[in-house]
C-alpha cells in the first residue's frame, strides 16, 4: 500500500519513505484528483447543453453589478461548494454508522470530527446535492437540469475516489475472501490482499517493517475498492453514452440513482461495515441509503417520463 506519496518514490526511485513527501497522504491526493476530474466532465457537460440550447446565460450579481455569465463559468464555485459540503456531510455520517462510532463521538466530539478518518460517501452526496441545489436554483438553473449535467461527472469521481480508498488501505475492504476458486480466472489479487501498510493500521506487525505504517491483515479479504473502481467507471461509461439520448429532464439522474443504489446495495454484502439490527434484518448504513437511492431512481425515473407524456391541458 501507499499512504502517503513518499511510499510511491520509494517503489519507483529506491528514496527512503517517511521524507517531505509523507505530507502528501494518497487518500487525501486521489480525493483531489478525483474532484478535479468531476469538475472537468461537469464543465463539458454544461458547455454541451448551452451549445444545445437547454442551458441559458444566467444573470447574476458580481461586485454590486449585474452580469450575464454562463453556467459552465459558475463550475468552479459549484465544485467548491459540493466538496466542501460533502466532506461535512460526510463526516456526520460517519458518526451515524454504528453504534460505537456515535459513542466515541459522544465521549470526544472534538477528535472524532476532526480526525481524519471516518467519512461516509453517502452523507456527502446526501449533504451536497442539498446545499449544491440550493445554489444553483438561485442563479436560475433548474435542479434536475443541474442533476442529470452532474451525473456521469458523480461516477467518474467516484471511480477515482475508491483508487484512493485501495492505495492508502485505509478500511474500506471486504470480508475475508477464502481460498480462491478454480473457477476465478483473474489474478489472485483481484480475489484477496492483505493491505500492508495500511492507513487503518490493522491487522498484525509485519516483519523487519520499521516506520509508522507497518501492519498487515492476518487473512486475505475482497479487495473492494478495486471492485468499485472497475464498476463507477462502467455506470460512468452508461452514462456518458446516453446523456445526449436521455432527453427528458431528471431521466439522467434518476438513472444513476438506481445504478449507483444497484452497485453499493450489492458490494456492501463482502464488505466490511458495522451494520444496525432490526430483529431478523440487519443492515449497514450505506446499505440502506443504497435501498433508498435505488427506489427513488426507480420511482423518480417513471415519474418524469410519465409527466413527460401527460398531455398537456389547453
Amino acid at each position: 500500500m501507499y499512504p502517503d506519496l513518499s511510499y510511491v518514490f520509494h517503489d519507483l526511485f529506491g528514496t527512503t519513505p517517511d521524507n517531505w513527501l509523507s505530507l502528501i497522504k494518497m487518500f487525501g491526493l486521489l480525493l483531489a484528483i478525483a474532484i478535479l476530474c468531476s469538475s472537468y466532465f461537469l464543465s463539458l457537460e454544461f458547455k454541451r447543453r448551452e451549445n444545445e440550447g437547454s442551458l441559458h446565460q444566467l444573470t447574476v450579481k458580481k461586485d454590486g453589478k449585474t452580469t450575464k455569465m454562463w453556467p459552465h463559468e459558475k463550475v468552479g464555485d459549484i465544485t467548491i461548494i459540493a466538496a466542501i459540503s460533502g466532506v461535512v456531510g460526510a463526516k456526520i455520517f460517519a458518526i451515524f454508522e454504528s453504534i460505537d462510532s456515535i459513542k466515541s463521538f459522544l465521549r470526544d466530539p472534538i477528535h472524532t470530527l476532526f480526525s481524519g478518518s471516518g467519512l461516509a460517501i453517502y452523507g456527502g452526496l446526501i449533504i451536497a446535492f442539498i446545499v449544491v441545489s440550493r445554489y444553483v436554483k438561485r442563479m436560475g438553473i433548474k435542479v434536475l437540469d443541474m442533476c442529470d449535467a452532474t451525473a456521469p461527472s458523480l461516477m467518474i469521481g467516484y471511480g477515482v475516489g475508491r483508487i484512493g480508498c485501495q492505495l492508502s488501505g485505509d478500511g474500506d475492504w471486504g470480508i475475508v475472501a477464502g481460498p480462491k476458486p478454480d473457477w476465478f480466472i483473474l489474478p489472485d489479487w483481484l480475489w484477496s490482499q492483505t493491505y500492508p501498510r495500511n492507513v487503518a493500521e490493522e491487522g498484525i506487525k509485519m516483519a523487519e517493517c520499521a516506520g509508522k505504517y507497518c501492519m498487515e491483515l492476518s487473512q486475505g479479504v475482497f479487495p473492494t475498492p478495486i471492485y468499485e473502481t472497475f464498476f463507477a467507471f462502467v455506470i460512468f461509461g452508461i452514462l456518458w453514452s446516453l446523456r445526449k439520448k436521455l432527453v427528458i429532464s431528471g431521466q439522467l439522474f434518476f438513472l444513476y440513482c438506481m445504478l449507483n443504489g444497484i452497485e453499493r446495495f450489492f458490494i456492501e454484502k463482502i464488505r466490511v461495515n458495522d451494520t444496525f439490527d432490526f430483529g431478523a434484518f440487519k443492515a449497514s448504513q450505506a446499505e440502506i441509503i443504497a435501498f433508498i437511492l435505488f427506489l427513488t431512481g426507480a420511482l423518480g425515473f417513471y415519474f418524469v417520463t410519465w409527466r413527460s407524456k401527460k398531455p398537456i391541458p389547453e
